[in-house]
């Protein structure tokens, strides 16, 4: 192996070739997904307002797929050069958010979201707590009156809600 790109040959690589690379995985993704949406259940024509619970998915997945390829043609696109790596604190932040996903399940929608909020608000070096934690208790309470009483939007139980019932 020679050269800075550790690659047989050295050089960097062809010009656009990130870019394929990233146009291809979310066309992939896009395919994906597509599928998933004849899995979900169907509404009855009656109760169906706006787009439907599939219609809508798929109509974001068919223009990232146009996207996507448009991307991998190199249409109104420079080729990007090789990127950095990424930060350490990016990676913290994408555990955090599956940690986020898994404690909704345990403990709720509104206390994990408080909990990200305070604990993503720290991690990014926002060291004033008292900020913080009413920063991210304003918002809970304004997204909560805003699905819950106004809209009218149920959030799913939490298991240890579950447990209490």
């Amino acid at each position: 192996m020679s050269g800075s790109s550790g690659r047989p040959g050295g050089g960097s690589p062809s010009p656009g070739a990130i870019d394929r690379v990233v146009a291809f995985s979310a066309l992939a993704f896009s395919a994906l997904v597509y599928g998933l949406t004849y899995t979900f259940d169907s509404v009855p024509e009656a109760l169906m307002s706006g787009l439907g619970a599939e219609l809508f998915p798929r109509l974001v997945l068919v223009v990232m797929a146009i996207l996507s390829l448009l991307i991998a043609l190199g249409v109104g696109v420079a080729p990007l050069g090789p990127m950095p790596p990424l930060p350490a604190r990016v990676w913290a932040t994408g555990a955090v958010l599956f940690a986020f996903m898994g404690a909704v399940e345990l403990i709720g929608m509104f206390p994990s979201s408080f909990l990200l909020l305070v604990g993503l608000g720290r991690m990014w070096g926002e060291r004033r707590l008292l900020p913080l934690v009413l920063s991210a208790g304003a918002l809970c309470t304004a997204i909560y009156l805003l699905f819950v009483r106004f809209v009218g939007v149920s959030f799913p139980r939490s298991m240890l809600g579950a447990l209490w019932s």
